[in-house]
């Protein structure tokens, strides 16, 4: 097979030695699985968070040459640490013939292996964004102390001794946006005319509509500390009072409100899980352009091959109703039993899979630094030659830059590696079964981490998850309900004494 390596740093902890480990890791697991290694691809200082990075951007294009076939990583976290973006990415692959693989994390493609994937891809996610309350111990001390922290000085503030003070000169501009918009002036009349005057926004520039929106939304001008997660009541000098800010936050809302429906862009949760059982081809997303009397729009997932050459006659199913039914029964998968069962298969797989090539590969280097830095010193001791002592010293303080970044990038390693326990996944499985099903977030979340593929017929539909649990099928019953867009649905389950066993 040919391949390419992709491989990252983040500019908060690591460096160019971080991807020199990553190349030799992923060589070496091509060479062993005979994989021929034709173009690297490298971000360097590039957060994993998002996908907007030159060099990975760049490999999802090429890939459309179909020039290669697998796309090496040496974790799956070096691809991306949000589990949304990555799944649509690695599909983006798929599609294109491409296999993504991690040299370090060997994941079986079935049910399991994929499930302890996606956990793999969540944890750093799903904690820092759902569970994850804790401020990093030097950021939380400033946040403590209401001190101020680099990022930028909202527009009426100024920084004095480390802490937020009124701007007496530009706070004024501040209280005359909230009290122009509150009497009924639009933001562009108001943007308009402090542009005219001269005025500039919080970062030296002209204002514009995104400035407006940002000003009047932030709540530290109520006097509201805020950080990440943390608030502060008081913590900053007030500048708008809470009566002026909620008549400006109620007006938005209804401007927002108002011509909503005319221009919403609809999550399709279902997208590249919902397939098509008669003639195999990915559902899409579909909108009406007909509105209801009471200004509903309906969505609903069209078969891929009804719009293409061949010519497929399966019928469009509402969305939401599908997805209603989708969700739901995610959620009947994660009962307290059965997330018992998962998380030990989880700790299992995950304890299968810990690769520390690496961490050897580097516990070696440190080892040889030392024993070379020994070897020197006793050079050192018994050496009478001035010039010969001068070398020794070079190569000494060679040898000591070479193993302070070895223990740093250990250091490094170890921190980056996950030691999952059952109680950590049961922890997070249990929030994730309890979570607010309204929330777009949550649904999305749910979908993409225990659904494998949904085959859709004009009398059923089944579903296979990640969890290894038997497929569920939605009878002819449930779907006449979706396609009249009523309530009521029948689940007859495939293997209904193994679930009957379930709680």
């Amino acid at each position: 097979m040919v391949g390419v390596i992709y491989a990252r740093y983040s500019s908060s902890s690591q460096t160019e030695q971080s991807i020199e480990g990553q190349l030799k890791v992923c060589y070496n697991y091509a060479r062993n699985n005979n994989i021929s290694i034709v173009k690297e691809y490298i971000d360097r200082a590039q957060s994993g968070k998002t996908d907007d990075r030159t060099e990975f951007q760049k490999m999802l294009r090429e890939s459309k040459k179909k020039q290669f076939q697998v796309v090496l990583v040496y974790a799956l976290d070096r691809f991306g640490r949000n589990l949304h973006q990555s799944v649509d990415n690695e599909h983006k692959l798929e599609k294109n013939g491409v296999v993504l693989m991690s040299a370090t994390e060997n994941f079986s493609n079935d049910p399991a292996g994929r499930l302890n994937r996606n956990m793999m891809m969540s944890f750093a996610q799903y904690y820092s964004d759902e569970l994850s309350q804790k401020i990093k111990r030097g950021i939380g001390i400033k946040v403590e102390k209401g001190l101020a922290i680099s990022g930028g000085t909202p527009l009426g503030y100024k920084v004095v001794d480390k802490k937020y003070v009124i701007d007496e000169e530009k706070a004024p501009i501040v209280r005359e946006v909230f009290e122009k918009y509150a009497s009924g002036m639009s933001i562009k009349q108001i943007y308009d005319d402090l542009n005219s005057r001269g005025l500039k926004s919080s970062k030296g520039k002209e204002f514009n509509k995104n400035s407006m929106h940002t000003l009047l939304k932030n709540r530290k001008y109520l006097g509201i500390y805020i950080h990440k997660e943390v608030e502060i009541q008081g913590g900053m000098p007030q500048i708008v009072d809470e009566e002026l800010f909620n008549k400006v936050a109620e007006k938005m809302a209804l401007n927002k409100k108002l011509p909503a429906r005319a221009r919403a862009i609809d999550e399709y949760l279902l997208t590249t899980k919902l397939f098509c059982g008669e003639c195999k081809e990915m559902m899409i997303g579909h909108s009406s352009n007909k509105i209801s009397k009471g200004g509903v729009k309906y969505n609903y997932y069209k078969c891929k091959g009804a719009t293409t050459h061949s010519g497929c006659k399966k019928k469009m199913v509402l969305k939401d109703r599908i997805e209603n039914i989708v969700v739901d029964e995610c959620r009947k998968v994660l009962s307290p039993r059965n997330i018992k069962r998962i998380a030990k298969e989880i700790v299992k797989i995950a304890e299968s899979y810990d690769d520390k090539a690496e961490l050897n590969r580097l516990d070696g280097l440190i080892k040889k630094a030392k024993k070379e830095t020994d070897n020197q010193m006793a050079s050192l001791r018994v050496c009478d030659s001035d010039m010969v002592r001068d070398m020794i010293f070079k190569d000494l303080e060679k040898i000591a830059a070479e193993l302070k970044a070895y223990e740093k990038q250990y250091q490094l390693e170890t921190a980056r590696r996950y030691t999952i326990t059952e109680k950590e996944v049961i922890a997070f499985l249990t929030k994730l079964a309890n979570g607010d099903i309204s929330d777009i977030v949550y649904r999305r979340t749910l979908v993409k981490f225990l659904v494998n593929r949904i085959y859709l017929y004009d009398e059923r539909f089944t579903i296979t998850f990640n969890s290894g649990d038997d497929e569920v099928t939605i009878t002819d019953v449930l779907l006449a309900d979706i396609h009249k867009g009523v309530g009521g649905a029948r689940v007859c389950l495939l293997n209904s004494e193994a679930h009957s066993k379930k709680p």
